[in-house]
C-alpha cells in the first residue's frame, strides 16, 4: 500500500499513521502526515482568506462613504451652540449699581488723604468688597471680549486692593 501524501512514493511498511482516529488515509510517517494535513489546512484558508478580504473592502466602503457624509449631516442638522450668557432681569440696573458704588468708593479713598489710618483702612476694606461684588455682576451679566476684559481689570484691582490691605493695614 503507497502512503497517501501526494508528495511521497514511499509504501507503507508495518506501522502506519492516520490524521485522525477514525481517518481512512494512511500515511508512511508522521512527518508524511503532518505535511499533508498541514498542506491541507493552507487549501482550507484560501475561501476563508477570499472572505476576509471581501469583509474589509466592505468595511473599507462602510467607513469611507457612508460615515462621514452622514456625520455631516448631524452635525449640519444640530442646533447652533449659543456662546452667549443668557440674558438675567435687571442685570443692566445691577451693572449701573456696581460701577457707581465702585466710583463712589474710589472717591472716598482719594478724599482720605490726612485721615487717621485705620479710616482709610476701613475704607479700603470696603472698596474691595465693592469690587468682588461689582465683579460678581459683571461676570454674570456680560459676555464676549468686553466681559473678559472688565474681569481682568476687576481681577487686577482685587489683587492690588488685596496687596494694599496687607501692607497698610495689617
Amino acid at each position: 500500500m503507497k502512503c497517501s501524501n501526494p508528495d511521497c512514493c514511499r509504501g507503507i511498511g508495518l506501522v502506519a499513521y492516520r490524521s485522525s482516529w477514525f481517518g481512512k488515509r494512511r500515511f508512511c510517517s508522521q512527518h508524511c502526515r503532518n505535511a499533508f494535513v498541514a498542506d491541507a489546512r493552507n487549501l482550507r484558508q484560501n475561501p476563508k482568506s477570499a472572505l476576509l478580504k471581501r469583509f474589509g473592502v466592505a468595511f473599507v466602503a462602510l467607513v469611507g462613504l457612508i460615515l462621514p457624509p452622514t456625520f455631516t449631516m448631524a452635525v449640519l442638522a444640530a442646533p447652533p451652540a449659543r456662546p452667549e450668557t443668557p440674558y438675567v432681569a435687571g442685570c443692566d440696573r445691577n451693572l449701573a449699581d456696581a460701577s457707581a458704588s465702585v466710583a463712589a468708593m474710589q472717591a472716598r479713598i482719594k478724599s482720605l488723604s490726612g485721615v487717621d489710618r485705620s479710616e482709610i483702612c476701613k475704607a479700603t476694606r470696603l472698596y474691595f468688597f465693592e469690587v468682588v461684588k461689582a465683579r460678581a455682576v459683571t461676570a454674570m451679566c456680560k459676555s464676549g471680549t468686553e466681559r473678559e476684559r472688565d474681569l481682568d481689570r476687576l481681577d487686577a484691582d482685587v489683587v492690588r486692593t488685596n496687596e494694599a490691605i496687607a501692607a497698610r493695614c495689617l
